[in-house]
This record gives structure tokens, C-alpha cells and sequence, in this order.
């Protein structure tokens, strides 16, 4: 079995970058940026933080210590790194982080046949090639900012898409609706706030009989370069996700919304910003 020798100014350099990846990846996750001077020296610090915590592993402590000092170095870090505010939000992040990266750095390690020490307070990739360490910094980086990505995304469609029912007479009509922050119309009469119903559910509104003399209407809107009139519908009121509103208008849009992502799918009705926090 080959002896693996540590040697500690490779073992500092190591955590070193490989620690300013994972205060990167933990402040793109809380959009905190290092724009001014002073926040760059405190990165660049925390980096070196890093470095010097991974000397633990020089010794010999019990498991249970080096678990309890890696959260609490994590929270040291992040407190003069990213700052105090959500400092256990952050701390937590930077853990599962640090050891999403040293799964993979197990994974490079193994792949190469490279023997390496991998433990809580440190990574040591032994005889592993500069370019071999420079990938695994690229893949994790990489991987990491898709995940952040994906999680945004998924994030935002849950903050914006609700499902909806609409109530006209004695019809109910089922859909998904996405808060349009940009859906500023009102109806020109009551001063309510107005959705924007796709083609394919104003279709279902003229099939089912609900587009009746007396609640066709118009809405005025005015865009970029654009202005003209729509048609609009009074309905008895309108449910998002058990919220019940009163006396609003759906007027009558365009064919498709393309509002993209698989959450979105389905979404027929644009909610005005103003029905997020109206009250029943």
C-alpha cells in the first residue's frame, strides 16, 4: 500500500482555492458580491481561513470534535466572509456545500488513483496532477451554479404560479395563473386590478356561454411604442390558491404567453401584481 506523505504548504494552497470556491458558490447562492476592496480582502481572508483550518487534520482528534469545530469554523467564516445576517442560513449552505464538493473530489480521486485525505476540516489530493485539481475546481464550480440554477428557477415558478379558479354564474373555470409584476391595468370603471386571460381560456369562457352582454367590457392598456383597447369580462370572483377576490375583470389577451418553464405550464391567466396582497 503506497505511504501518503502530507505536506502542508500544498495542504494550505489546496484549501486555500478550493475554499474560495465554496465562499463563491455560498455568496452567489445569497447574491452577496465582493464589488468595493474591503469586500474582496475579506474574501481573499476567509480563503486563507480555509487554508489554515485545514491543519486540523495534523491532529489527532476525535471525530466528534472535528464535526463540531467544522460548523463552527463555518460559521466564522461566513460571519467575516458574507456577513451576520442569515449567518445560520449561510453557515448550513457552506456545510452541505463543502461536502457536495468533497464528494466529487472523492470521485476525482478515485478515478485518477490518486491516493487522498478527505475529511471535515480539509482535502488533501496527495499526487493528484495540477490540471486533474483545476478540473475538479471547474466541474464542482460548474455543477454547483447549474444546481443554484435550477433551485432559482424552481423557486421563482413556486413563488409566481398558483392555481386558479374563476366563477362566472354557475361555471367554474380551473387554470394556473402567474404573477405578472408588470400587469399594471386597472378597469376603467370600479379601478380594480385586471388579469389577462390567454386565447385558449377566453375560448373556454365564449364555449361554455360565461361571455354574456352584460359583463363584456373594455380595458384601455398602453405599452412600449403600443396602445389600443381590449376586451374585458366582469366575473364573480376569482380563487388563487384558496383566496377568494371580488368583482374582478379578466380581459382578453393573445394567443399564448410563453411564459417558460415546467412549473408555468398550463398558465393561462396573467394576475396583476396588485391581487398578490388583496385581501378576500
Amino acid at each position: 500500500m503506497k505511504k501518503l506523505i502530507v505536506y502542508g504548504e500544498i495542504l494550505f494552497i489546496e484549501n486555500f482555492v478550493i475554499g474560495c470556491v465554496l465562499l463563491y458558490i455560498t455568496a452567489e447562492i445569497f447574491k452577496v458580491r465582493f464589488t468595493v476592496l474591503k469586500d474582496k480582502i475579506r474574501f481573499v481572508l476567509g480563503g486563507v481561513m480555509c487554508g489554515i483550518f485545514s491543519m486540523e487534520i495534523f491532529l489527532p482528534l476525535p471525530m466528534y470534535f472535528t464535526v463540531i469545530s467544522e460548523i463552527m469554523f463555518a460559521f466564522a467564516v461566513c460571519f467575516v466572509v458574507l456577513g451576520k445576517e442569515r449567518i445560520w442560513k449561510k453557515a448550513l449552505t457552506m456545510i452541505l456545500v463543502t461536502y457536495f464538493m468533497g464528494g466529487l473530489t472523492m470521485g476525482l480521486l478515485l478515478i485518477t488513483q490518486n491516493p487522498g485525505i478527505y475529511t471535515a476540516s480539509g482535502i488533501y489530493t496527495g499526487d493528484m496532477k495540477a490540471a486533474f485539481l483545476a478540473l475538479f475546481i471547474g466541474m464542482g464550480t460548474f455543477t454547483a451554479k447549474q444546481i443554484m440554477k435550477t433551485v432559482a428557477s424552481r423557486k421563482f415558478y413556486e413563488e409566481h404560479v398558483f392555481d386558479v379558479k374563476i366563477f362566472i354564474g354557475d361555471e367554474v373555470f380551473e387554470t394556473k395563473g402567474f404573477f405578472d409584476t408588470g400587469n399594471q391595468l386597472t378597469d376603467p370603471i370600479n379601478g380594480k386590478p385586471v388579469a389577462v386571460a390567454q386565447e385558449s381560456l377566453w375560448s373556454r369562457f365564449e364555449d361554455e356561454g360565461a361571455v354574456s352582454d352584460d359583463r363584456i367590457g373594455i380595458v384601455p392598456y398602453e405599452a412600449i411604442g403600443t396602445k389600443g383597447i381590449m376586451m374585458s369580462l366582469r366575473v364573480d370572483f376569482i380563487e388563487i390558491s384558496g383566496r377568494r377576490l371580488r368583482g374582478n375583470v379578466i380581459a382578453k389577451g393573445s394567443r399564448e404567453f410563453n411564459i417558460y418553464g415546467k412549473a408555468a405550464n398550463g398558465c393561462e391567466l396573467l394576475l396583476s401584481k396588485d391581487m398578490s396582497d388583496r385581501k378576500t
